[in-house]
């Protein structure tokens, strides 16, 4: 009996011991994985895109649980492992660089007026409001302590509304190292964004943008079609192309779209709202994902920028097209 109960209690060790190294193997393979997951991981798939990898961009970050353009907002971002934040830049009458959407705080805060009407003094005493206008304690971020925050987390920041204040945005970047963690963008030809920016531009990602309004494919345009594409190319390689498809007939999307891919350099779509993405927008992918992001993919899309960004990386995830 006494041998029994040795070999009983030896195999209970053992199961367990099994188990123990399981459960540490685990943890290193998570650990592995989640370590692998940085900004710079997340930069190469932007810079070397691929159909068998989707960037996710959560529009004005995780928005639905936080103020946009908030701090707070940008954990929730990370949080759900979100590639990219898209978020808003304006400058104060002051000089101040600060998170703002809309030319106005009236929208979003307790205060009232235009930014750039506005000191930073004003601005940094008002707070926050939630999505649905409910006060909060939070305040305006400055671009440089976003930043701050941001720095060598594993997420990319896309700065819209910022393709005037280039220069000084930059400046923001280089003093707060995050450079790389930086996605900007506008609508002029490179000979005039060199021109107005000069080597700013060498050495930023910068994604130009086309939408249906001003494409045109024309060989002999200067600012737009098909010279406007190629001439990105001439002395500069772009980090992508932000396309806006008003409809599926849009030479946007069937000539500029197979131009960008054939470049090999990331393009960009918005699921937000209809006129954005011909159509196959945020709410209806929120039914019938295959036939709206799904469509977009197909269509060329390697990074979508979208309302909706849980649900989107969960949809990703079951087609084995994201982390």
């Amino acid at each position: 009996m006494a041998h029994f109960k040795y070999e009983s209690i030896s195999m209970k060790d053992m199961k367990l011991s099994i188990t123990i190294a399981a459960c540490f193997a685990a943890m290193s393979i998570f650990g592995q994985a989640g370590k692998s997951r940085t900004s710079a991981t997340i930069l190469r798939h932007f810079l070397h895109p691929s159909s068998n990898y989707i960037l996710v961009g959560a529009h004005r970050g995780d928005w639905r649980d936080a103020p946009e353009n908030s701090m707070n907002v940008l954990q929730g971002t990370l949080k759900m492992g979100a590639d990219i934040m898209e978020t808003d830049v304006r400058k104060t009458k002051d000089g101040v660089l600060v998170l703002m959407h809309d030319p106005t705080i009236n929208r979003t805060t307790t205060g009232q007026g235009s930014v750039s009407n506005l000191t930073w003094e004003y601005l940094k005493n008002v707070t926050l409001r939630e999505g649905d206008g409910g006060p909060t304690e939070q305040h305006i971020p400055m671009l440089k302590d976003f930043m701050l925050a941001v720095k060598n987390k594993p997420i990319l920041i896309n700065l819209d509304k910022s393709w005037d204040i280039i220069a000084e945005v930059y400046a923001v970047l280089k003093e707060t190292g995050t450079v790389d963690q930086a996605i900007l963008k506008g609508s002029l030809p490179l000979p005039e964004l060199r021109k107005k920016y000069g080597s700013i531009i060498d050495s930023i990602h910068y994604m130009p943008m086309i939408s249906s309004d001003n494409y045109k494919n024309d060989s002999d345009s200067e600012a737009y079609g098909t010279n406007y594409i190629s001439g990105y190319f001439n002395d500069y390689r772009p980090a992508g192309f932000e396309l806006q498809i008003n409809k599926e007939s849009s030479p946007v999307l069937t000539q500029a779209a197979p131009q960008v891919t054939a470049r090999k350099v990331t393009l960009w779509i918005n699921s937000l709202w209809a006129d954005l993405c011909a159509g196959h927008d945020d709410e209806r992918s929120l039914t019938d994902p295959d036939a709206n992001w799904g469509w977009l993919i197909k269509k060329g899309a390697n990074a979508l920028l979208t309302d909706h960004p849980k649900e989107m990386l969960e949809y990703l995830r079951r087609k084995k097209l994201h982390d």
